[in-house]
């Protein structure tokens, strides 16, 4: 039979991220790549300089090079005249020469003859071999994140490929009503949009998404898609049975493969949320609204993708004035699709109105997290969300 969840069994959030984050160890999975396909990703293990940089002596400044000990005794009322090649910044120094004399010291006498009064030490004015980098020298540490910056370096360096950090994450959606994008539904059919959009979100972070194919309301089935999905990947979210419907047997099928280690998250929306562990996997049974299905993955997927060491990046958060009264729900942490915008040099927060199906996250810029046993927010009082859309505003 389907299982129920009743109010009194949902766990505070609290509760729930602590348990999914101290009841997973950390995959480790690496693959070689291209430095060039390496944004974004982690580095899997140390890197080091297959090049020294600079390779040679160079210029540091526009002037001209010089042998330092024909210097000696230049000074302000002691000029000396010489021949010197010029070079410029960033130029090899010529061999047999060791210093660069900048060109507003210098006087120019005749074609490549100089007076300088200037006397220089050895290597003055010049970029030291090696000065950037040395052969062998470690370029960057096991967990960096590589940036489009780090690519170039790399490259410089003379590093074609990294070995970075892999995660899979495979995605199956259930129920006899639920149909892929590619078909039509009729009416009482459902299209799985949330595995697509679940799946965009992770790819944005260097993981791998798995979308399965759709399972029937068959616990035993679901039961072994499952066992089979956690021997493939480093997690699995499954898609809808997980609430009190007729047909709502997610749930009974975690049992059946694994440990379930809760059902039911006192946060609106999401509460169907549920947890199990099979073959050491975590397995997240994700509520069927698309935006309780988002709601989830950001308060209960990431927290443990972070402490994987996957590189989502924190938050942008804005603050502005609440245009609506915001009640309270008792022992519920609330997620509020919201409006972000500006009038008069102000930013305003209005709530997005209410409504079935997706358009209530199409509408909305951000998400107000009202915790769990505070007070109502007043109109005109100060509150603070997190962006979804952060091309909109940033702190």
């Amino acid at each position: 039979m389907p299982r129920t969840c009743s109010n009194s069994q949902f766990l505070p959030l609290t509760e729930a991220k602590k348990i999914i984050v101290t009841s997973f160890e950390s995959p480790d999975h690496s693959e070689c790549i291209p430095v060039s396909d390496a944004s974004g990703r982690v580095l899997a293990e140390l890197v080091y300089s297959n090049r020294t940089n600079p390779p040679l002596i160079l210029s540091g400044p526009d002037g001209i090079a010089v042998k330092s000990d024909e210097t000696i005794g230049a000074g302000e009322d002691t000029g000396i005249e010489l021949e010197a090649p010029r070079v410029n910044t960033g130029m090899p120094i010529p061999e047999g020469y060791d210093a660069v004399i900048p060109m507003e010291e210098i006087t120019l006498v005749a074609e490549k003859r100089y007076r300088i009064h200037t006397q220089v030490s050895p290597f003055q004015n010049t970029i030291p071999c090696g000065d950037d980098i040395v052969k062998g020298d470690l370029v960057m540490e096991k967990g960096h994140i590589i940036i489009p910056f780090d690519i170039g370096a790399l490259l410089t360096y003379g590093i074609p490929d990294v070995r970075i950090k892999t995660w899979r994450i495979g995605l199956i959606a259930t129920g006899d009503e639920i149909i892929s994008p590619d078909k039509i539904p009729l009416p009482g059919q459902i299209v799985d949009s949330n595995s697509s959009m679940i799946a965009t979100y992770l790819k944005q972070y260097g993981i791998t998404p798995e979308i399965y194919p759709i399972l029937p309301d068959d616990p035993a089935s679901i039961a072994r898609e499952v066992s089979k999905i956690c021997r493939e990947c480093d997690m699995v979210l499954i898609f809808g049975g997980s609430s009190a419907g007729s047909k709502d047997y997610t749930v009974d099928a975690l049992e059946q493969s694994g440990t379930l280690l809760f059902h039911g998250v006192a946060m609106g929306p999401g509460k169907p949320v549920t947890l199990a562990q099979v073959n050491g996997r975590p397995v997240i049974g994700m509520p069927g609204p698309s935006i309780a299905s988002l709601t989830a993955l950001h308060e209960l997927v990431y927290p443990l993708l972070r402490q994987w060491d996957v590189p989502i990046p924190q938050d942008t958060c804005v603050k502005g004035t609440l245009t609506e009264e915001i009640v309270s729900f008792k022992g519920f942490d609330l997620f509020l699709m919201m409006k972000v915008y500006q009038k008069n040099g102000k930013t305003l927060i209005t709530p997005v109105k209410r409504k079935f199906g997706q358009m209530m996250g199409v509408r909305a810029d951000a998400v107000l997290h009202k915790k769990a046993g505070s007070d109502s927010f007043a109109r005109g009082q100060e509150v603070e969300v997190r962006m979804l859309r952060t091309e909109k505003l940033s702190c």
